[in-house]
């Protein structure tokens, strides 16, 4: 028997018992409430979103669910009813048709099981059979819950008291459970067609439909390409097995517009930056998450907000200037945003405002208030200008109407206002006909309407322009055009030195295209002035650090991790994470990551040690460098203790394996930034 040294370590020094801080100070002093405004806060756009999810595909459902109710009494019991939901290539991971489906089934009066199964649920047909019977016959578990799936584990279980014990992956069970509990239908929900095996999908389906006489089976299938290409990945014999009927979902896009839609125009306090939303967007598009994900991100971004930001505090209306401590009110004259409006009041001479503010905490309670619920209001408003401009993308031909996310990052930024998409979406407005403009001041009329504060009144332009169009119709049956119109415009050609050159040349207008050209000019000067005094930049409104939340850190570091960096850092670099004065002496010099000191900790010596290897390490040559620069060449137990430990944590990060080639080295398994 072989025997091999141990080395136990015992910390000589006994560290002391740390002091806990019962009462919080600081900024922390505003914890409680911060957490009650956004429970306040969030509930608001929640409510929005879940009424604008509930009535997303709200038709498909209703089809769907007739669907199922027609298949209860199958006149053809040979062939499986199916529906075959077309999602789309951004929505083939969703599952928000079968969650719907699945909340009729528990309040339906019908005796139904819903089993969901997805291409993870298992690489052959025995297993898959296995999840099918395990999630159908269990009562506790619902149709979305995971169960733990064991291809070795094939115990004999049935749910009858004689007869022969069955293999817990026959269908058998099943049956007995739908005979014993009077199931009248089962349906089997695969959420991702595509990514099954052709051949196990193929025979799943085979071997269900050799059960259609004995269990009434029910198939939705998610397909996110076409039926031409679920055709060719199946079968002949299942295809005979099924009969299918297609039905059509909205786009992934279309969700996550109606969700923007929901949360900008929800009336919540806090408001998402350009940066922030962008990336959630971008993340959404790339990874082709469900809608329920993006709702997610955008709420662990409110939450990060009112909980990473002590000064959301004052978005709570409800909050007492005595019940927020001092720091905040140091906190907030710190602001960028403040320091600005401070040299502004300075250059206006208005030195006693700004001493106020400074030495007056109730004073700057007002300006905040003030200033926030100001700040929330234009930015309202800006909210509907975005409406404005969708609606006249909408009535103009030939112009693409904008995603209303799009133009949230836009306006957001601060781009929006003179961008290349106004001065085109104004120009085209000086070219269109009299019927199209009649149309356009029509839509505009209505809007202003329902938001008399908002857009100014356009009932007299609109007026003038049917006096026009009356006054043209005696002469002429054509629109009124305007000058800027190309079909006003006539092309020249003239010869110069035997070349041909060619100009534009404006048509003879008449009386009433002139007047025409009058009108569009000062509709789209009047928009321009409105889009003007209305985009505002967010950045430039006072305490927009508040209720403008634009921070990307903590988000990226949630949605988009980056585990092995950050191990790597901690290694490298233990200064940044310990931010102690023994591991930071050298931290200002371009040889910080490379420096090596017996006060970093154990496993960072050895990984800086690690990096300077080749692929091969020798582990006597290792042992005896860490025991240099950790035990100053001396050879005792606590620093071989320290060795191992570094070298076991080493091997837990896959850093470093045995290697077979020499048993007295280990093998380098990663590389620094690769």
């Amino acid at each position: 028997m072989e025997y091999e040294k141990v080395y136990m370590f015992q910390s000589a020094d006994d560290r002391p018992a740390k002091r806990r801080r019962i009462e919080p100070q600081g900024l922390q002093t505003s914890w409680k409430q911060r957490r009650q405004a956004f429970d306040r806060a969030w509930s608001i756009p929640q409510r929005a979103i879940d009424a604008r999810l509930h009535s997303i595909n709200a038709s498909t459902v209703e089809k769907v669910w007739t669907y199922l109710n027609l298949a209860l009494k199958p006149d053809q019991p040979s062939t499986i009813r199916t529906g075959i939901i077309l999602t789309g290539a951004d929505g083939a991971t969703e599952a928000g048709i079968s969650k719907k489906i699945a909340e009729k089934v528990r309040v339906g009066k019908h005796r139904r099981i819903l089993v969901p199964l997805s291409s993870s649920s298992g690489t052959n047909l025995k297993v898959l059979l296995k999840t099918l019977v395990q999630k159908a016959t269990t009562r506790k578990a619902g149709p979305y819950d995971d169960i733990e799936e064991d291809d070795e584990d094939d115990e004999l279980r049935t749910t009858r008291t004689r007869g022969h014990k069955l293999l817990n992956y026959d269908l058998q069970l099943l049956y007995d459970h739908v005979r014993e509990h009077k199931k009248e239908q089962v349906i089997v929900a695969l959420e991702d067609t595509e990514a099954f095996d052709s051949d196990l999908l193929s025979e799943f389906i085979e071997l269900l439909g050799c059960w259609q006489d004995r269990i009434p089976f029910t198939c939705l299938l998610n397909v996110a390409t076409s039926i031409d290409s679920l055709q060719q990945r199946l079968s002949k014999a299942a295809i005979r097995v099924l009969d299918g009927k297609v039905f059509d979902v909205a786009p992934s896009s279309d969700e996550v517009e109606q969700v923007c839609e929901a949360l900008f125009y929800s009336g919540a306090p806090l408001w998402i930056g350009s940066s922030l939303m962008s990336t959630a967007l971008e993340r959404q598009h790339d990874y082709i998450q469900s809608i329920d994900s993006f709702v997610k991100a955008v709420k662990y971004a409110c939450m990060s907000a009112f909980y990473a930001n002590a000064l959301s505090v004052y978005l709570n209306t409800s909050t007492e200037h005595e019940a927020i401590a001092a720091d905040h009110f140091e906190a907030l004259r710190q602001l960028d945003s403040f320091r600005t409006y401070s040299r502004h009041l300075l250059d206006n001479n208005e030195v006693n405002v700004l001493t106020n503010y400074l030495e007056s905490d109730e004073a700057l309670q007002t300006l905040v208030s003030g200033r926030i619920t100001e700040g929330r209001q234009k930015l309202g408003v800006m909210m509907h200008v975005l409406k404005v401009i969708r609606l006249l993308q909408q009535k103009l031909p030939n112009t693409q109407v904008t995603p209303l996310s799009s133009l949230y990052v836009q306006a957001m930024s601060g781009k929006l206002n003179g961008s290349p998409l106004l001065r085109s979406l104004l120009l085209t407005i000086r070219k269109v006909p009299s019927n199209i403009a009649a149309s356009v001041l029509r839509a505009l009329q209505l809007y202003h309407l329902d938001h008399r504060d908002l857009l100014v009144d356009m009932q007299p332009v609109l007026f003038r322009l049917d006096a026009l169009i009356d006054a043209q119709k005696e002469t002429s049956t054509k629109p009124l055009r305007s000058e800027d119109d190309i079909h006003n415009s006539t092309l020249r050609t003239t010869v110069v030195a035997q070349k041909v050159e060619l100009s534009k040349q404006k048509s003879a207008l008449s009386e009433q295209d002139k007047k025409y050209t009058e009108l569009l000019v000062s509709l789209s000067d009047c928009l321009a002035g409105f889009f003007e005094e209305t985009l505002v930049n967010p950045s430039d409104l006072v305490f927009h650090e508040i209720f403008v939340y634009d921070l990307k850190s903590p988000y990226r570091e949630v949605f988009t991790p980056r585990p092995r960096h950050a191990c790597e850092r901690a290694l490298a670099t233990p200064h940044d994470y310990l931010d102690c004065d023994c591991c930071g002496s050298q931290q200002d010099s371009e040889s910080a990551e490379a420096t090596l000191a017996a006060t970093q900790p154990a496993t960072a010596v050895l990984y800086q040690l690690y990096l300077e290897s080749g692929s091969l390490i020798n582990a006597s040559d290792l042992w005896h460098a860490f025991q240099a620069v950790l035990g100053d060449g001396k050879e005792d137990p606590e620093t071989m203790a320290l060795f191992q430990r570094a070298l076991a944590e080493m091997r837990y990060l896959g850093m470093m394996k045995s290697t077979r080639k020499r048993m007295d080295h280990v093998a380098k398994v990663m590389w620094h930034g690769l």
